[in-house]
């Protein structure tokens, strides 16, 4: 079983470990900061997503979506 963790981290730091695991797969720099570019706005798009309030209109597809048959 694995647990999921929660740590704060600088950006700078999210930024850099996106870069050195983008470089793990090409060695064309504008490709590199296209991949490391994408990566760090997935993980900002997750937290403001995970860190902003449920609209109304939000909760209710959320529930009839998940609403037993």
């Amino acid at each position: 079983m694995t647990t999921n963790t929660h740590t704060t981290a600088q950006l700078g730091d999210l930024v850099a470990a996106a870069f050195d695991q983008a470089a793990h797969y090409s060695t064309d720099p504008s490709e590199v900061s296209r991949l490391a570019t994408q990566a760090v706005m997935h993980v900002v798009r997750r937290m403001r997503r995970a860190s902003a309030p449920a609209s109304r209109s939000r909760v209710s597809s959320l529930t009839t979506v998940f609403s037993p048959l």
